[in-house]
């Protein structure tokens, strides 16, 4: 029997047709349209507008018996023109499951210009198209093939100021977004502990509560606002710090020995989050699949944590079946994130990829067939592949 090759790589964009019905109303707007994050462009005396390239599109793997597979990627047109020029020819006659194969070849044939940030983008669409396709021609969900079910369920942690709602739909577990950075100074310690005192009285003595710092701190003010957050008790504290602070990260390991660090969204490929276990910087590894370089990527780094007795949980993990899969099948990813983008009031499981903006039901990242947590845990994802209810007519090659 001969073996079944990739024979198309094709780059499309998603095009659902609109909702039939106009779905739950909402409360109030959302959480992310009213609160004012910091972010590292806060050092700027000036108003700046921070644009990503390009937007989602979905990668299509197809195989010489007409099966196909579906990844995604969020760089858009800079995506699609390495898809298209540099890594479909790499992978093109190779056999569906040969994924390691494919995997190398995508990244040793990227090494002369770079394989870390856009380029680790466009690498993960295709790999996790690759995943989709092998589980469809198998009929079997991917984390079987990654390994087999870690676990029957999953802990879900909600990322989102709207708390009231969280608590409501039954989270227990919460992680909120800071209000200041290094550049507000003393008074933006006093504010998050403010908002960090709130949320602690509000969700009770025994929940878990975290703050994501999204890089708006550098060492010495990580240092003071640990200090200064102690008494509520925070399971850990996010990305404090630039991604390659490699110093800062080391200063303020040594500075709160207390306090469980996590970072990790913005790492690309492995090898970072290899050296910040090998040099103990950080406590719990927070890989956006995406990001990173896809399923295969993050699997070799967690694989490599284990080893270490180091923790992952995925960024936005909860939001798409790539990353609920993902977490299923590793050792050690005691949580999965979702992040909580649609407005008070409207169920999760009306948020859905390709709802209309103005209907205030687009939910980060959230394709059709994603699994909703209930009462703050997930099930098993349904397979084959990574269980996506995308039908083929909407997907339209670009």
């Amino acid at each position: 029997m001969s073996a079944n090759k990739i024979v198309e790589v094709q780059v499309c964009e998603l095009t659902p047709p609109p909702p039939s019905e106009a779905g739950t109303p909402a409360r109030r707007p959302p959480w992310g349209a009213t609160f004012v994050q910091a972010t590292p462009m806060d050092r700027f005396d000036q108003s700046v507008s921070r644009r990503e390239p390009g937007g989602l599109i979905w990668v299509k793997v197809i195989a010489e018996d007409g099966s196909w597979g579906l990844g995604c990627a969020d760089t858009g047109h800079v995506a699609t023109i390495l898809i298209k020029e540099c890594l479909a020819p790499l992978i093109i006659g190779q056999e569906v499951g040969a994924i390691d194969l494919c995997n190398d070849l995508m990244w040793r044939g990227t090494l002369s210009f770079g394989n870390e940030g856009l380029t680790a983008r466009a690498v993960a669409g295709v790999d996790l198209a690759l995943w989709d396709l092998w589980g469809k021609v198998l009929d079997q969900p991917v984390y079987r093939l990654a390994g087999g079910p870690q676990r029957s369920s999953m802990d879900v942690y909600v990322t989102g100021n709207d708390v009231d709602w969280s608590l409501e739909i039954g989270f227990k577990k919460f992680k909120l977004a800071r209000p200041f950075g290094v550049y507000d100074g003393h008074a933006g310690i006093e504010g998050t502990v403010a908002l960090i005192a709130r949320t602690r009285e509000q969700i009770g003595s025994e929940a878990d509560l975290m703050l994501d710092c999204w890089m708006a701190y550098d060492a010495d003010y990580a240092v003071q606002m640990c200090e200064a957050l102690r008494p509520y008790r925070m399971r850990w504290m996010e990305e404090m710090l630039l991604p390659h602070d490699w110093k800062g990260l080391k200063a303020v390991r040594q500075r709160v020995p207390w306090q469980t660090l996590a970072t990790g969204e913005h790492w690309a490929t492995r090898y970072p989050g290899a050296r910040a276990i090998e040099e103990h910087l950080v406590d719990l590894i927070q890989a956006d699949l995406h990001w990173i370089g896809g399923f295969t990527e993050a699997m070799k780094l967690a694989h490599f944590a284990d080893a270490a007795g180091i923790s992952m949980c995925l960024h936005t993990g909860a939001n798409n079946p790539y990353g609920q899969h993902w977490t299923a099948a590793m050792p050690n990813t005691p949580l999965i994130e979702l992040f909580q983008a649609s407005p008070p009031g409207v169920p999760l499981e009306e948020c859905y990829l390709g709802s209309p903006s103005e209907s205030g039901r687009r939910c980060y990242r959230t394709p059709p067939g994603t699994p909703m947590p209930v009462d703050g845990k997930l099930g098993l994802p349904p397979g084959p592949g990574f269980g996506l209810q995308v039908p083929e007519d909407w997907l339209k090659p670009i």
